[in-house]
């Protein structure tokens, strides 16, 4: 994959994650119940999209390493 084609993918992903964790996404998930492994939906709606940030930038430090 190119470079630039890459950095395009990552700078899309992290505006969706702008938006997924802002006011009106994230009100979509305001409900408590379910309780997804005993943290409240917001709160593991939070969480998942810190981990999943995290995981792009792990891939993007390896691919920027590799070239």
């Amino acid at each position: 994959m190119k470079r630039s084609t890459f950095h395009r993918l990552v700078m899309a992903f992290f505006g969706l994650y702008a938006l997924a964790v802002t006011w009106p996404v994230v009100t979509l998930f305001k409900d408590p119940l379910p309780l997804i492994f005993g943290f409240p939906l917001p709160l593991a709606w939070s969480i998942a999209w810190i981990l999943l940030g995290f995981v792009v930038l792990v891939i993007l430090n390896w691919f920027e390493e590799r070239r």
